[in-house]
């Protein structure tokens, strides 16, 4: 989520002596392209929506099979663009689906109160379908610094959840991998046993983790054909014969990023994810980038104790906030995601 620090700060209601504008809310269309990459970067929202400024990226995003084509909404106020919202929804492996917001509003068009008009139109169309398993949280999230973000998402019921991490290192210099005695591994060859392999994998590796999205092989098809995916940037590592860990190295805008690193839960504490750590940072090494970066949930010790100890630092720190609608009942989140919500972090 974003709104500027002003777009979040605005008074009670209007001020009487400012003409009232027309606002109308419209979901995104193919031929609102242009304007929605003109409204990311926006010099109010440029740094909050970072990679969304690469034309390419926002390509990519806007085709992601999770993007809610009905809440993506393009925002004009007499007529001009003023703001939009990206949304996303997104299935529970429990059952049901979750949804994340993004939105912006350009500086000029800030203190209209857009922003909560835009989160107000997405939250009723996606409060008032009939998904099956429910609608159990919403999410928002923002740079920091951002207190008006802040302000913003707890101002309309948000609750802060957890922070993730933007974590980076030079590329040179990284040492090389020492795999673990009987482990082998492969460079992605996109053949529909390997697409398997890395599919059964990813979902053992991360089916404890918040937000967990499970993967199907058509979406893994879906990612291994599209324009940015990277197929010799993709290694698996094998023990007796299966798959047991993988890393996929992905452009994120201009940067190169270790996109996914995954270990399945037998296969830890062996070595192997710092050797796939170190595969990753080597790849974008021989490409001659300078650094090499990494996003990480803030609460995934486990993680954080290894990148660190590769030379990874915190460049970025984002904040999550979410709330759980209404319709959702009680029991919409899981004990760990509730310990959350109410303020409780390790």
């Amino acid at each position: 989520m974003t709104t500027s620090r002003d777009a979040a700060l605005t008074p009670p209601g209007p001020d009487p002596s400012v003409p009232r504008m027309s606002l109308q809310l419209v979901p995104f269309r193919e031929d609102d392209r242009a304007v929605l990459q003109a409204l990311v970067c926006d010099p109010a929202l440029a740094d909050e929506f970072d990679v969304f400024t690469d034309a390419d990226y926002l390509d990519h995003k806007l085709a992601d099979p999770y993007r809610d084509r009905d809440c993506t909404l393009i925002a004009r106020e007499d007529g001009e663009p003023a703001g939009f919202c990206i949304a996303f929804r997104i299935p529970r492996p429990e059952g049901g689906a979750w949804a994340a917001l993004r939105i912006g509003v350009a500086e000029r068009f800030q203190r209209n109160h857009i922003a909560t008009a835009l989160l107000a139109a997405a939250r009723r169309e996606l409060e008032g379908r009939a998904i099956p398993g429910g609608l159990h949280e919403i999410v928002m999230s923002a740079w920091r610094p951002n207190p008006a973000a802040a302000a913003f998402a707890t101002g309309h019921g948000f609750h802060h959840v957890r922070c993730f991490w933007k974590m980076e290192r030079a590329a040179a210099g990284c040492p090389e991998p020492v795999w673990p005695p009987g482990v082998s591994t492969r460079i992605f060859d996109g053949s529909e046993p390997m697409l398997g392999e890395w599919t059964d994998a990813y979902n053992a590796s991360f089916a404890e983790h918040y937000h967990f999205v499970p993967a199907t092989m058509e979406i893994a098809r879906q990612i291994a054909s599209g324009p940015r995916f990277l197929r010799d940037g993709l290694a698996l590592a094998y023990s007796r014969g299966r798959c047991v860990g993988f890393c996929r190295n992905e452009w994120f805008g201009k940067e190169g990023e270790i996109g996914v690193l995954g270990v399945v839960p037998d296969a830890r504490g062996i070595g192997l994810g710092r050797a796939l750590l170190r595969w990753g940072v080597r790849y974008f090494g021989a490409l001659g980038e300078s650094r090499a970066t990494l996003r990480v949930d803030g609460e995934n010790e486990a993680a954080l104790g290894l990148y660190r100890s590769e030379a990874f630092a915190v460049t970025r720190t984002r904040d999550v906030w979410a709330v759980v609608p209404a319709s959702a009942g009680s029991g919409a989140l899981s004990a760990r995601e509730t310990r959350s919500a109410a303020g409780t972090r390790r």
